[in-house]
């Protein structure tokens, strides 16, 4: 039964991301859920699952903004260290450590993100990708992550 409620979890939060990107000018809903893909990876499968999962994550993500191939790449890897180096010494049995740890990680990872943006096409730094969407993506992960059932799968519980 984990293995298939792991599955579901990670193709629901691929396709919810799917969704979101879609339809984003509609719902002005910001969210990053394939982040919470990559925390998955990170918190369960340790250090080399979890930078590997973000870099691919990173490079779709790449790709998919058309931006500069490696950027989100490295601030994905980057954040998931900065997961799997915290999460050993964190207690995710709490809620509040699974969000603050979410969204000191995004908030780092779009941080790094937007300063290569900034430096090389001259984008605005927005609060929106630093501090709306880290805020949305840790609530939202939150209360997915939450669960006991995902506790499990993460064990943590």
């Amino acid at each position: 039964m984990n293995k298939k409620l792991k599955w579901l979890l990670l193709l629901m939060l691929v396709l919810g991301q799917i969704l979101i990107c879609r339809n984003y000018r509609e719902m002005r809903f910001n969210v990053d859920l394939l982040y919470l893909v990559i925390f998955f990876f990170s918190v369960r499968y340790g250090f080399f699952k979890g930078v590997v999962s973000a870099a691919v994550i990173g490079w779709v993500t790449d790709y998919l903004s058309g931006g500069i191939v490696g950027v989100f790449s490295f601030s994905r890897v980057l954040a998931a260290y900065v997961l799997t180096s915290v999460a050993r010494f964190v207690d995710l049995r709490k809620n509040y450590f699974v969000f603050l740890l979410i969204l000191f990680s995004l908030f780092l990872s779009n941080c790094v993100a937007n300063l290569f943006f900034h430096f090389v096409f001259h984008f605005r730094i927005t609060v929106n990708l630093i501090v709306i969407q880290p805020l949305l993506t840790a609530f939202i992960g939150t209360i997915l992550l939450g669960s006991s059932k995902v506790k499990v799968l993460l064990n943590v519980s």
